[in-house]
This record gives C-alpha cells, sequence and structure tokens, in this order.
C-alpha cells in the first residue's frame, strides 16, 4: 500500500514539475497574445470581444520585448525549469520556448516566482518577479494569473514595483476609427520583515519614514548623501543602506 502510494506521490510530483513545459499553445488561452498575432479583447465598452492584429495597438504588453533567460518556481518553491522568458504585464501570462524553439504559455496558477538572468550564460540576476500578493488588486479582470511584481532589492525593507500594462481603445482624430494602445501604470510598495506589505501613496521621504524608522545616523547619511527620496534608484540606495546596516 505504502509502496502504490509513494508511486502515486512520484507521479503527482513529475506531472506537476512538467506541466509548466507542457505543449499548451498560446491559442488555447482564453487571454492574451496567440501565435496569428492578436489580441483578445474581453469585454471592452468599445469594441466588445475582439480579435485585434498586433500591428494596430501602440505599445507592448510584456516586461522586455525579448526572451530572456528565466528559472521558473512554482507555488511549493520547486524549480520547474529554466528557458527563455518573456513576462506579458497585461495578461500575466509567462511564455517560454522549448528546446525546439516552440512558442508555448505557462499554465495559469503554475509559475509563482521569475527570477530574470542578464545573459544566457551568467547566473547573475537581473530582476525578480513573483505574483503570490494578495493586497495587488488586479486591473484585468479576465487575468487567469495574479499580477507578477518586481522585488527591487533583498534585506528586511524591501521595494516592490508593480508595473501594469493595460489595454486602451480611443477615437482617432476625426472619429473614423479606433486608435489602440498600451499604457503602463506603475504602483509601489513597501514589505517588511515580517511579511507586512503596504502600498505606497507615492515616492518620498515622509511616506518612506512611515515604514522605516529614522535615527540621528541615517538622518545624517542622508544628508551627506543627498538622497532624493522621489527617485526610484535613490529609495534604493537609501534601502540598501539602511539593510546593510540593521544587519551589522
Amino acid at each position: 500500500m505504502n509502496y502504490r502510494r509513494s508511486l502515486i506521490l512520484l507521479y503527482l510530483l513529475i506531472y506537476g514539475m512538467t506541466n509548466v513545459f507542457a505543449q499548451i499553445s498560446m491559442e488555447s488561452q482564453p487571454v492574451g497574445t496567440s501565435r496569428d498575432g492578436v489580441l483578445v479583447v474581453y469585454g471592452s465598452n468599445n469594441i466588445g470581444n475582439n480579435r485585434i492584429p498586433y500591428e494596430r495597438i501602440s505599445g507592448t504588453p510584456f516586461w522586455k520585448t525579448h526572451y530572456i533567460m528565466a528559472t521558473l518556481i512554482d507555488r511549493n518553491n520547486m524549480v520547474l525549469g529554466k528557458a527563455p522568458v518573456k513576462l506579458n504585464l497585461y495578461t500575466n501570462e509567462v511564455y517560454f520556448t522549448t528546446p525546439k524553439g516552440e512558442e508555448r504559455v505557462a499554465a495559469p496558477g503554475k509559475v509563482r516566482k521569475i527570477i530574470f538572468y542578464k545573459d544566457d550564460t551568467s547566473d547573475e540576476i537581473l530582476a525578480i518577479f513573483e505574483n503570490n500578493l494578495s493586497i495587488i488588486v488586479e486591473a484585468n479582470p479576465k487575468a487567469e494569473n495574479s499580477s507578477y511584481v518586481q522585488v527591487m532589492n533583498t534585506g528586511d525593507v524591501q521595494l516592490l514595483k508593480h508595473i501594469k500594462a493595460t489595454f486602451v481603445t480611443a477615437d482617432s482624430l476625426f472619429g473614423t476609427m479606433k486608435r489602440y494602445y498600451f499604457s503602463e501604470h506603475v504602483a509601489y510598495y513597501v514589505n517588511n520583515k515580517f511579511g507586512q506589505i503596504q502600498k505606497l501613496k507615492k515616492l518620498n521621504k515622509d511616506v518612506i519614514m512611515e515604514n522605516v524608522n529614522l535615527d540621528r545616523e541615517a538622518e545624517a547619511w542622508i544628508k551627506q548623501q543627498s538622497i532624493n527620496f522621489k527617485k526610484e534608484e535613490e529609495l534604493l540606495r537609501f534601502l540598501e543602506y539602511w539593510n546593510g546596516r540593521k544587519k551589522s
């Protein structure tokens, strides 16, 4: 009985690990881009449920337009595999290519974490995305996956960046035809060492200080470094200092 149960568990484990890279064609997904070059749009007040050729849509829904080598991790923190990957920020779909060069899309809800690398042969990390944050409100109700959020740094206090692509329709100048384009909206969150996530109304020092209790030493460092908390890269410099100092 135990032997039979072990075989069943082994089968489920192997199936779960390989299912992300299973032969799931892009056309089979209820939302997203398909290989015939169209975007399926549901429930728009302007256009109804239409298939719109990509060449008619300005901009891109992808984080990067080209494939980047990445490791995919599931909700049990198990590595699913490593492959060239693109992340669709409109549908929250994870695209990848097989060793044969075929384009596929991961099964909905399968990929929790994506680790992008700087190049195909390096383990140096370019960016990390996760999608298990319940605080994120979905802008696209038809998306089968929850939004992926970029984890901008490591340490006790983390900055999270939510880049959401939205599909927009508008009338042309003379109202004779529709214009379609993707628009990017960015929101920031702070995640502390207790896993408490708070949305930032905007980037400035006062908002950041609601999540970090500064002392004189930190205030002096901020002044010396002329940190501008309205800039993402400057805020990350401060968090690197803060997290490093708190560990020492």
